[in-house]
């Protein structure tokens, strides 16, 4: 790591303006962005050759890693993909499993002054 004088000698921070260090520093994250990137695909890329001598494959030693899409770091429900439970039936058979926004008819039967606890699925 370089110390914050050798960076002082390659450029004349205190003689910069304020735009031209705001540029300087938004260089240097897109720079450090792409080494980042570039080091991660490269310990990648050996971990999977390593892999592959052993006879393995990457997915099955890193089954989460190989189905997420890149970059994504959120994790998802337990309960994705499966039906919601009906929490609340309209009078005309309408449905609404209290998630999202609330349906239309739920609104105008509220503005109409009835409550939602009268629609709830018991």
């Amino acid at each position: 790591m370089a110390n914050s004088n050798s960076l002082r000698r390659s450029f004349d921070l205190d003689g910069m303006t304020v735009a031209e260090l705001t540029a300087l520093r938004d260089a240097a994250e897109a720079k450090r962005l792409e080494k980042l990137e570039d080091a991660k695909t490269a310990v990648i890329e050996r971990a999977r050759a390593e892999i592959e001598q052993l006879g393995l494959s990457f997915e099955s030693v890193f089954p989460k890693v190989a189905q997420s899409p890149a970059g994504s770091s959120r994790r998802t429900r337990r309960d994705a993909g499966e039906p919601v439970p009906v929490k609340f039936r309209g009078p005309n058979g309408e449905t609404w499993s209290g998630r999202g926004r609330m349906p239309k008819w739920l609104q105008a039967l509220e503005a109409e002054g009835k409550s939602r606890a009268d629609f709830a699925v018991k």
